[in-house]
C-alpha cells in the first residue's frame, strides 16, 4: 500500500494560512469588518486562536493578504491574452460579472475592505489604490490599441475615459452589495451597451 507523503512544515503552514484569509472572507461577506477579531478567525478556520495573529500580526495586514488573495484569484488574470482594442475592454467588464457570479463573497469582502480602507484603515488606501490603477490601465491602454486598431474613436481620451468606465463598473458592483436582487445580466448588458457608444467607432457597434 503506498503511502501519502508527509507534508513539509511549509505546506502545513500554506494551507494554515489559506484557511485563516477564506476564513476572513466569509466573515467579511457576511458580517463586516468590526465583528470580526484575529483569535475567531484561528478558531473558525480550525486551529488555535492566536495562529491568526501570528501568521498576520493585525486585522490591517490579514486584510492585505485577503486582497492579494483575491486578486490572486480575479478573472481578469485569466483573460486570453489575444483579445486586443475594444475586445478587451468587454472581457475585462464581463470577467467583473462573472466574478459576482462565481465567487460573490470575495467580492464582498473585497467591497468591505475598499469601504475600511476609505473610512477606519487608511493604511489599506495604497493596497486598494494600486489595483484600481491597474484597472484603470488596463483599460486606457485597451483604448489607446483600439484606436490603433480601429475599433475605438481616434478622438476618445482614453486616459479619462477609462476612469469613466472604472466609475462605472464600481457603481453597479457597490449597488449590488446593498440590493442583492439587483438584475447583473441585465446590467452588464446595459454597461457594455454604454461604453460602446461612448468610444467604439463609427459603424462598428
Amino acid at each position: 500500500m503506498t503511502q501519502t507523503p508527509r507534508r513539509t512544515q511549509a505546506q502545513r503552514r500554506g494551507t494554515a494560512r489559506t484557511a485563516i484569509i477564506e476564513t476572513a472572507i466569509r466573515l467579511l461577506a457576511d458580517g463586516g469588518y468590526a465583528n470580526m477579531t484575529l483569535a475567531d478567525l484561528g478558531e473558525r478556520a480550525g486551529y488555535s486562536r492566536s495562529l491568526a495573529t501570528h501568521y498576520f500580526g493585525s486585522k490591517p495586514k490579514l486584510l492585505a493578504a485577503v486582497v492579494k488573495h483575491v486578486l490572486d484569484h480575479n478573472p481578469p488574470a485569466r483573460l486570453e491574452e489575444s483579445l486586443r482594442g475594444f475586445a478587451r475592454i468587454e472581457a475585462e467588464i464581463a470577467a467583473v460579472f462573472d466574478g459576482l457570479d462565481e465567487d460573490p463573497d470575495m467580492a464582498r469582502a473585497y467591497i468591505v475592505i475598499t469601504f475600511e480602507a476609505i473610512t477606519s484603515l487608511p493604511e489599506l488606501r495604497p493596497v486598494v489604490h494600486e489595483q484600481n490603477v491597474a484597472f484603470r490601465r488596463r483599460i486606457e491602454s485597451a483604448l489607446r490599441e483600439g484606436t490603433r486598431l480601429g475599433t475605438v474613436r481616434r478622438d476618445v481620451d482614453a486616459a479619462s475615459v477609462s476612469i469613466a468606465v472604472m466609475a462605472m463598473v464600481r457603481g453597479i458592483v457597490w449597488e449590488w452589495f446593498t440590493d442583492s436582487s439587483l438584475d447583473l445580466t441585465a446590467c452588464r448588458r446595459a454597461l457594455l451597451s454604454q461604453v460602446g457608444a461612448l468610444c467604439a467607432a463609427t459603424g462598428d457597434r
